[in-house]
């Protein structure tokens, strides 16, 4: 018998061009969709194709017509430290320069290769000066249909936890082996 969810974990989606081909609909819209199908968690889904577009898709999820919306979920090609839009790119820094003092009691997941492959110090102050209550994502490259599967499962198990610490402990107890494998850490 499955408990009922302590508090509904809204997601605020920006996705990114998954690849250069203008028909493709590579996109992790359809995770969205299970979650919604399977465990009514509501979406808002945007495509942000560049760096200019994003910053507004940050700006809007500030609003507070979107104060619902607990978990911002960031789906982009990443590296180190930062989020891609083709050749151009954003940092850690630079996005919560966007968001700085704005995100008190929101989860941040970068659904990125290795963006949060990164020094301590910068996911600290990203977190300080946002106010998140914590962010998550990989530390290396990752395949997409494992890192798809991961999600769905991880933000799933954040519509039956409030507490960090439960959170944490849950997703480690089932996921342990796609952890290691894709790198996943959640701060």
């Amino acid at each position: 018998m499955k408990c009922t969810a302590t508090q509904e974990k809204f997601i605020y989606c920006l996705e990114g061009n998954w690849n250069k081909h203008p028909k493709s609909n590579q996109s992790i819209k359809p995770i969205l969709d299970l979650l919604y199908t399977f465990s009514k968690v509501k979406y808002i889904y945007h495509k942000c194709s560049t760096k200019e577009d994003f910053i507004k898709g940050l700006e809007t999820f500030t609003q507070k017509r979107y104060s619902n919306y607990t978990v911002l979920y960031i789906a982009y090609h990443g590296r180190k430290n930062r989020i891609c839009f083709g050749n151009e790119y954003i940092t850690l820094k630079e996005i919560a320069n966007v968001l700085e003092g704005k995100l008190n009691g929101k989860v941040i997941h970068f659904g990125s290769c290795s963006t949060l492959n990164t020094s301590e110090k910068h996911i600290t102050d990203f977190i300080t000066r946002t106010g998140c209550s914590f962010i998550s994502g990989y530390k290396k490259d990752v395949e997409y249909i494992d890192s798809a599967a991961f999600e769905l499962g991880y933000f799933d198990v954040l519509q039956w936890y409030n507490s960090f610490s439960k959170i944490k402990a849950t997703i480690i107890k089932r996921y342990s082996t796609l952890i290691e494998n894709l790198r996943f850490t959640m701060i």
